[in-house]
């Protein structure tokens, strides 16, 4: 595979991961934890075990030639990132796609990288890439008080209530927060993965591939805390019926749509960063998060999520989706330094 297409399948990954909540506001007659359970079960079961079975073949015997402490350091992680879903979901159906996901990816981006400094590297931090990284860090969360102040000016503006509007932005954005700090544990996760992947690599899986094995078991685990938040939600509110209920069949399909688009972005740009090679450090990751928090902005706004805001509230929007974008290009400066 050429650069080109390197680049095109990094392209196709952010577009495809700005959009995959896109399909839930098209749902019918369902409430959040049918439609977030239906695409759980697609894109972090179904389809996910079948890209994994694709292109790693054995995995039985991959992860039992892993140690079993690998594996249960790998559960806790997925299982923290699975309630990192879990609130990501929540976060964007009360924030909106517009505010929703600069916030959230931007705090992936940030947290993604500093997580695993301070961990793996903490004499880093004070080092160039640390204050570069820490630079990247501070302009997230300037432009995440620049989203904050922008969706409390909208909710003060357009709620009946003023400060019942600012309660619940405040509680949505702290929501919002968790998903972002919890969602970026996968990039911890992979580093106690080494071993899986040398696993896979020495079974004759090809370099392009081989971190798939840690996404199979990963996902597969956030899978299960997904799956069984909703179904107490479902059970607690008596409301399973709704699953053979008028418009199952459509909005099944919308699931099984979200799960297509957000399994296939991360497969499409593991295998256009593989073939990057140093570009996939330096463009690939910034392109990935930049074009993503860029497109399910652009699709928020097509919905007419602040079509009532004020120019001010818009204004300060786009002012934090511009510094977000900014900082998601430091970040990736700073992992090359």
């Amino acid at each position: 595979m050429d650069l080109a297409s390197g680049f095109l399948l990094v392209l196709v990954a952010g577009v495809l991961q700005g959009t995959f909540v896109l399909p839930m506001t098209l749902t019918r007659d369902w409430a959040w934890e049918h439609i977030w359970a239906t695409f759980s079960f697609f894109g972090m079961l179904l389809f996910n075990g079948a890209l994994a079975l694709v292109t790693l073949g054995d995995l039985a015997a991959i992860y039992a030639a892993v140690p079993a402490r690998d594996l249960m350091t790998l559960g806790v992680f997925g299982a923290g990132w699975g309630v990192g879903a879990v609130l990501f979901g929540v976060g964007m159906d009360r924030l909106g796609m517009a505010l929703g996901y600069p916030i959230i990816m931007g705090l992936i981006a940030s947290m993604g990288a500093l997580v695993p400094l301070l961990v793996f590297y903490p004499g880093q931090v004070w080092a160039l890439q640390g204050l570069v990284l820490l630079s990247g860090t501070a302009l997230v969360l300037f432009g995440i008080a620049l989203s904050a102040r922008a969706g409390a000016k909208n909710a003060t503006e357009n709620a009946p209530e003023a400060s019942s509007g600012r309660r619940a932005f405040r509680g949505a954005i702290m929501i919002a927060i968790a998903a972002g700090l919890l969602s970026s544990l996968p990039n911890v996760g992979i580093n106690f993965g080494a071993r899986m992947v040398d696993e896979a690599m020495a079974a004759g899986v090809s370099s392009v591939f081989a971190g798939n094995a840690v996404w199979g078991l990963f996902f597969a685990l956030g899978f299960l805390v997904n799956f069984a938040w909703c179904l107490f939600l479902m059970i607690r509110k008596g409301s399973m019926g709704a699953f053979a209920g008028p418009g199952a069949g459509r909005n099944i399909l919308l699931g099984a749509a979200m799960g297509a688009m957000w399994i296939g972005s991360f497969y499409a740009y593991g295998m256009g960063a593989a073939n990057l090679g140093a570009w996939g450090a330096i463009l690939g990751w910034p392109i990935f998060i930049a074009l993503s928090i860029v497109v399910g902005n652009l699709w928020g706004l097509w919905r007419g999520e602040w079509k009532e805001a004020s120019a001010r509230s818009r204004a300060l929007l786009n002012r934090s989706l511009i510094m977000m974008t900014i900082a998601v290009v430091v970040i990736a400066i700073s992992q090359v330094l």
